[in-house]
């Protein structure tokens, strides 16, 4: 129920003003502490609650036709400096005040944002699906002869065990020794792995003076023999590998980001470090707060057939 801003009765109390016979108008008034007016006006009103101010006819400053033509053209994405702008020399009368409340009738005094495109969910993989990226470490070495150095990071979906090195050159000579590295290190049977379309990856999108390159880089060479399922991520689609993006900022924020390092042979100590420490010691939520190192016992307990050798020889021989 919405009362008049000056109103001094409620609906209970003009409610029994109107059935109270046994007392004149001046009784009524004292009693509820009001006029003898407004015991009158309620006594003898067909209703009991209060009208509304909004007037009969409301006259707007815009026509329906120039009413339309604002909404219109705010569809098209305009801010209302913009639309102001555009619109100034078409309707006279138009105005920053009247223009928003016209835009506040019509629901659109904020602009529709765009549908967000719905990403799939993160799919659940057996141990053996390597998330596979390279980041570039910064330049190390005497004053004149600084240079840079770049990490290969590999790390696997299901136990989060993680691979990092560090090499000179970030080529396709390279990339396909960090693969070898990978299945030499890792215990189980490496079954899948996602890179994107780098060159040190893939010659997919690469093109020479005769056209398009058809031949396979190194590593799709090595993924093949060893029967790899090399996938790579949509082009423009980073959230694609976005297990490895993360896992790179990660390993920034540890190590490089923190320290200055004096010669490379600090940063791979420390870099290496870290990869320890992560395997070993670092509890994380998605894998129910247990290490990877726990996480790898619980898979070959569970499925052993997935591994080439048994996580305690593993454990013994890495760290």
């Amino acid at each position: 129920m919405h009362y008049h801003k000056n109103a001094r009765t409620n609906i209970a109390q003009r409610k029994a003003i109107k059935e109270n016979n046994s007392k004149n108008n001046k009784e009524l008034a004292a009693h509820y502490l009001v006029s003898p007016n407004t015991i009158s006006k309620w006594k003898n009103s067909d209703r009991i609650q209060d009208h509304s101010s909004r007037p009969d006819t409301i006259h707007y400053a815009l026509s329906k036709d120039e009413e339309r033509l604002i909404i219109k053209v705010r569809d098209h994405g305009l801010l209302l400096d913009e639309l102001l702008e555009a619109l100034a020399p078409y309707i006279e009368r138009l105005n920053k005040s009247n223009c928003y409340r016209t835009l506040l009738r019509y629901n659109r005094n904020r602009l529709i944002q765009p549908e967000k495109t719905e990403r799939k969910k993160f799919a659940q993989y057996e141990p053996g699906f390597l998330h596979i990226d390279v980041f570039y470490l910064p330049k190390i070495g005497p004053r004149g002869k600084k240079k840079y150095y770049y990490c290969f990071l590999a790390i696997d979906r299901a136990t989060r065990l993680l691979l990092l090195e560090v090499y000179s050159r970030k080529g396709a000579r390279e990339a396909g020794d960090f693969l070898v590295k990978c299945l030499q290190y890792f215990p189980f049977r490496i079954q899948y792995v996602l890179t994107d379309n780098a060159s040190e990856f893939t010659l997919r999108s690469s093109k020479n003076r005769y056209g398009r390159i058809t031949k396979k880089s190194l590593f799709e060479i090595i993924c093949q023999i060893a029967g790899i399922n090399h996938r790579k991520t949509k082009v423009k689609h980073p959230w694609t590998n976005g297990l490895a993006e993360r896992m790179v900022r990660t390993v920034k924020e540890q190590t490089i980001r923190v320290t200055r390092y004096q010669d490379i042979s600090e940063l791979i100590a420390d870099i290496k470090k870290f990869q320890n420490y992560h395997n070993t010691k670092r509890k994380l939520k998605v894998l129910k707060n247990m290490t990877c190192c726990d996480r790898i016992i619980s898979w070959y307990q569970l499925k052993p057939e997935l591994f080439m050798i048994e996580p305690s020889a593993f454990l013994t021989t890495t760290w």
